[in-house]
């Protein structure tokens, strides 16, 4: 009977993540929907986790294991792109795991308001303290929304793992991930919604659960990097939909995405490292020097949670020690409940 259901292609990031990926698969192969192609994709992977995933595919049909030369994440997202011939396309990461209705609480969303773009909650989980903060948005759910309606929708956690997007779709804009840079979901994200008809934010509990580890893209210490490439995100960003003539519609979106992602979050990394990092100062200067009225922008106090506001607070005030305290205070915190629990 699922198979008069349409087909979902799973893309599934597999790169040093053996300790991660047998969990991964697994919730993907007992999911509640069963017609899926999972296509496993090794991005020359040097430790196992090629061989995993071909021990998955010889067990289950439904999988197909892609091997390649090692590109990055990008090259991943785009491959899984040319390679789905399901009717809608989901991402994975490797080291990451989903809901058993991961799958079929998003179709079902997209089925019944024939949808472009179904995005949905997630639960991010910081792997050294167990720590779990559920991420969701003050935003009409089950309801067919689009940027023009709503521009807050543009303002969407800007990661390709939690939405469903409807492949023809996707695939109509020419979009494509760039290549050789991190922080690829924070160029995509805002592009694919501006151009969605049809978006609906999905009621439900997190489907998707995203694993905040060391070693990790979004832990990395390579401030010159994450300086680097999140400044070419959101030149991208901004040249894309000043060429189309949306940029003063969405400016003030535009102007949260990078007071958020090029401004606070870093900022926040680098003081909880190293405050002397001279990356601190570049970051301070870079999103005002685009924004100079940014850190006043509506979606700030509405956006971030109380706790982000309290940081962003003694950021403005360069009260980093204090901002170091608090953090470990509450580090200790977790630690001792993750103990006791």
């Amino acid at each position: 009977m699922q198979n008069h259901l349409p087909l979902v292609s799973v893309v599934v990031a597999a790169y040093n993540v053996e300790r991660y990926i047998d969990r991964c698969i697994k919730s993907l192969v007992d999911q509640t929907y069963r017609n899926l192609e999972i296509l496993l994709i090794d991005d020359g992977s040097p430790d196992n986790s090629g061989d995993i995933c071909e021990r998955y595919a010889d067990q289950d049909s439904r999988i197909r294991v892609i091997h390649k030369e090692n590109g990055g994440l990008s090259d991943v997202r785009n491959v899984g792109l040319a390679q789905a011939s399901g009717t809608y396309l989901m991402y994975v990461d490797g080291d990451d795991y989903v809901s058993p209705d991961f799958v079929k609480a998003a179709v079902s969303c997209a089925e019944e308001h024939t949808a472009d773009v179904v995005f949905f909650d997630f639960e991010e989980i910081e792997e050294d303290t167990g720590r779990r903060d559920r991420w969701s948005m003050e935003i009409p759910r089950d309801t067919v929304l689009n940027a023009r309606q709503l521009p807050k929708v543009l303002t969407v956690t800007p990661c390709a793992w939690n939405k469903l997007y409807r492949l023809e779709f996707f695939r109509s804009t020419g979009l494509e991930y760039p290549l050789r840079r991190h922080y690829e979901d924070m160029t995509m994200s805002p592009r694919l919604l501006v151009n969605a008809e049809r978006v609906v934010y999905l009621q439900s509990e997190p489907l998707y659960y995203y694993i905040l580890r060391e070693g990790s893209i979004m832990r990395s210490k390579d401030f010159e990097k994450s300086y680097r490439d999140r400044k070419a995100a959101i030149e991208d960003i901004l040249s894309y939909f000043k060429n189309r003539g949306l940029y003063e519609t969405f400016r003030q979106e535009l102007e949260y995405l990078a007071f958020e992602h090029a401004f606070f979050v870093p900022i926040k990394e680098i003081v909880l490292d190293n405050p002397k990092s001279p990356y601190l100062k570049k970051f301070r200067e870079y999103v005002p020097g685009l924004f100079p009225e940014a850190a006043k922008n509506p979606y700030v106090k509405e956006c971030l949670s109380m706790k982000d506001r309290v940081m962003l607070t003694l950021i403005m005030w360069k009260l980093y020690g204090l901002m170091l305290f608090l953090s470990r205070v509450r580090r200790q915190k977790d630690l001792v409940t993750k103990k006791y629990t």
